[in-house]
């Protein structure tokens, strides 16, 4: 089996694995609505499974016997995915209901009479070792009845979609459904090309209609999720998701490199040790991808002096609090990405900086009774000898206060790395973080 025909494989069982977690994690009210989208899903899968079975079929008594069963997969399951699709969308309205019972009627005729005598469909069917195919009989307008089908059902739910985004009061399904809109418009088009148009005269193609839209459906299940339309409330729903969206990315991965490779080497189909060797690199992009977020952001924050990367900072803060924390540790960390040349804390009257600083004691005496501002966090240095302001280059002193209000300790910030001052955005910004860090100062976690 050649790549193309796993990958579309693949999508198919994905397909229908997040239409089971969508009918599975919706809402009492809304889970019949959701088995139409299982019945387009169960269809998808049968459209591509077959596909992908048929043109890997190998020369034989075996194949000649399976050949076709899996060319009336393809044409049937096309037509259950499009009858159910139109059935998800439009369902809810009066003349969308109509609309679906019209188009099954003509579905289930037109599966029939493909049961009945296939030679309405096709004149042969060929298997060879240079690729399968069959030799569409357009003579006895059966395919022409099929391609006008497939040709009034996609403006039909894509109609219905546009309604349903004019016309939905919820913002985020409005999007949900604008993107299942284009994907449907882009998918549909291709299939138009490639399962409609192309087969009678090139029928190794085929696979492109399956694949397109079965990301597409996948797709608009990751829309669903991103805007919290349905409830995963139990961990095998979270965990069937997380297969679905990781094994999609998985295969648009493989498809570039498919594309690309094709491209390049003129090959239609990657020896076993290529296609290996693609699994183990993504395997080990996987597993760094965290590493590699991590130094990115730290990266990002390091050299950004200009301004405070607070939602990293926020993120190391959080991680602190959850374990013993050196604030020594702290406080060297804190200088390096908020940009300051020092950071300091005093507490319980003991310094820990973020550089080796000998402050007299009678010093660490006048910063610790400092008189507490009347608004905000920051402190009147005036009292503070010119001689430890000069050696610190203190620029600020603020206190740390708990929940409750209590005063819990004191932070003392350097020069600014790239400012002569600070701005009010810098403060605001400050302020957060030291919010966040009176949990770790005051949790009693630190180590002394």
């Amino acid at each position: 089996m050649h790549l193309i025909h796993i990958l579309v494989t693949l999508v198919a069982v994905l397909t229908v694995l997040s239409a089971v977690a969508l009918v599975l994690g919706s809402r009492k009210s809304e889970r019949i609505h959701s088995i139409w989208f299982l019945m387009a899903a169960v269809g998808e899968a049968i459209w591509g499974i077959s596909m992908a079975v048929f043109l890997s079929l190998s020369v034989g008594t075996a194949a000649e016997a399976l050949a076709p069963w899996m060319v009336k997969g393809i044409y049937i399951g096309a037509i259950v995915m499009d009858v159910a699709l139109l059935g998800y969308i439009s369902w809810k309205y009066k003349l969308g209901r109509f609309a679906t019972v019209f188009f099954a009627i003509i579905g289930v005729a037109l599966s029939a009479i493909l049961c009945y005598d296939p030679s309405v469909l096709y004149s042969s069917i060929n298997i060879t070792n240079t690729g399968n195919s069959i030799t569409v009989d357009m003579s006895r307008g059966f395919y022409l009845a099929y391609a006008v089908f497939f040709c009034a059902i996609t403006p039909a739910f894509c109609a219905f979609l546009i309604h349903s985004i004019r016309y939905s009061n919820n913002k985020k399904m409005r999007k949900g459904y604008l993107f299942f809109l284009f994907g449907l418009m882009v998918a549909g088009f291709m299939s138009l090309i490639f399962d409609i148009i192309l087969p009678p005269s090139r029928y190794d193609l085929i696979w492109v209609g399956p694949l397109t839209i079965g990301l597409v459906i996948i797709g608009f299940y990751y829309a669903i999720l991103k805007f919290r339309t349905i409830s995963l409330e139990t961990n095998w729903l979270r965990v069937l998701s997380y297969i679905v969206l990781i094994g999609s990315a998985v295969i648009i991965y493989l498809l570039i490199f498919h594309l690309v490779f094709s491209s390049l080497f003129k090959i239609a189909n990657p020896s076993f040790q290529v296609i290996l060797l693609n699994f183990i690199m993504l395997a080990i992009v996987i597993l760094l991808t965290p590493a590699i977020s991590e130094l990115n952001s730290m990266t990002k924050s390091l050299i950004l002096t200009k301004r405070i990367d607070i939602a990293y900072i926020t993120k190391k803060i959080t991680a602190a609090g959850r374990r013993k924390v050196d604030l020594k540790d702290m406080s060297g960390f804190l200088a390096e990405h908020m940009h300051f040349s020092y950071v300091g804390f005093l507490v319980n009257g003991r310094l820990y900086g973020s550089e080796e600083h000998k402050v007299a004691a009678e010093d660490l005496v006048a910063i610790k009774e400092l008189a507490r501002p009347a608004r905000g966090i920051w402190q009147d240095t005036s009292r503070i000898g010119k001689e430890t302001i000069r050696e610190l280059e203190i620029s600020r002193i603020g206190i740390i206060t708990n929940g409750a209000g209590d005063e819990i300790g004191q932070v003392i910030l350097g020069k600014p790395a790239s400012k002569t001052l600070l701005d009010k955005n810098d403060l605001m910004e400050i302020e957060m973080i030291m919010s966040l860090m009176a949990i770790v100062v005051g949790n009693g976690s630190r180590k002394s």
